[in-house]
């Protein structure tokens, strides 16, 4: 990826042309931000861009430097990851050691940390000097999602650039310029949090049909009338297997009711999940002459079963919890509607 191929995170890619052009790259990086938005794709972006001699600061893509560099074979662009649990001394002193010499046969050098909150503390403390001052034409870049837990000593050697999370309009649009029909990209951008990753993951992956089953499951137990459909459909989500379904399932339940909290506010052009008007309708009608406080409150127990969770709380005693709570909202109350 060159770039000018790197969607989503123009800020950040602002702040590095503007180095790149000012010939003013600093040493040291940090890229942070969430999980899956681009920061790992970015950094190598940038190497191609102070490696290629064909296109100097942007990358050709084209060119054998370039070819080499993205098949990861080039020796002026290394990548270092943990390889257990955590980065060790050993590989910090490998980074040491190329950043204290020239390139090897580029203009430039550009060392990778991935993950670089996962340097153990002879790793970190290994590498304070030479993120202070690598040899002439070496650069390090940082990268974590959990910048928090970096020493102080590292953080104040590093020009920090923030990385955000991808908005759901712009990963579903990159989703169907590589092939995925418009309903399942929209549903995995939804989805995904703000990454790409996880929206790659999502709209490969299939779950989509599933977990809109488990969510009209929990929806038509708390329109029906016996607790034997709460029952079952809490059960749905017992044990260790039920749990990860349940977050997905959850997550899009709370998705869809913030599309009709919009829609029934008179926004519904705000709606992510537009394919699903249907349900969104549905769900307004069946909240009657107050939509807004139904709905409201039914994104309220969405998050208290997500904080019991999180609190290690019996899934199927939250979920059942929950579509007591949801009641309030999909229970068909009146003759007309119950027909």
């Amino acid at each position: 990826m060159r770039l000018a191929e790197v969607f989503g995170q123009n800020a950040a890619v602002s702040r590095l042309r503007r180095a790149l052009e000012t010939q003013r790259v600093p040493h040291a990086y940090l890229f942070e931000g969430p999980d899956g938005v681009g920061k790992l794709a970015t950094a190598k972006a940038l190497g191609l861009a102070l490696l290629c001699r064909e296109l100097p600061g942007e990358g050709c893509g084209k060119c054998e430097t370039c070819a080499r560099a993205v098949a990861g074979l080039h020796p002026d662009l290394r990548v270092f990851a943990p390889q257990g649990r955590d980065i060790k001394k050993d590989e910090a002193d490998e980074v040491v050691a190329l950043a204290s010499e020239r390139p090897h046969e580029a203009p430039a050098r550009l060392l990778i940390i991935d993950e670089a909150d996962k340097l153990n503390a002879n790793a970190a403390n290994c590498l304070l000097k030479t993120l202070e001052e690598p040899a002439a034409g070496a650069h390090i870049v940082l990268v974590t999602s959990a910048a928090a837990r970096l020493l102080d000593t590292i953080l104040s050697r590093t020009q920090r650039i923030r990385f955000v999370p991808l908005s759901p309009v712009l990963l579903a649009e990159q989703l169907q310029k590589q092939g995925v029909p418009a309903e399942r990209a929209t549903l995995a951008a939804a989805l995904a949090n703000g990454s790409w990753s996880q929206a790659l993951a999502l709209a490969e992956g299939g779950e989509d049909e599933v977990t809109w089953a488990q969510v009209t499951r929990l929806r038509e137990a708390a329109a029906g009338r016996t607790v034997g459909n709460i029952m079952d459909a809490a059960n749905a989500f017992a044990g260790k297997e039920g749990r990860l379904p349940l977050v997905a399932t959850l997550d899009l339940l709370a998705r869809l009711y913030r599309d009709a909290l919009v829609s029934a506010g008179g926004a519904p052009e705000l709606a992510v999940l537009s394919s699903k008007r249907t349900e969104i309708n549905d769900i307004i009608d069946r909240a009657g002459a107050a939509p807004l406080p139904r709905i409201r409150k039914a994104l309220d127990a969405l998050t208290e079963v997500e904080e019991a969770l999180a609190g290690n709380v019996n899934a199927v005693t939250a979920v059942e919890a929950l579509i007591f709570s949801l009641r309030s909202l999909e229970f068909r109350r009146n003759t007309a509607q119950a027909q």
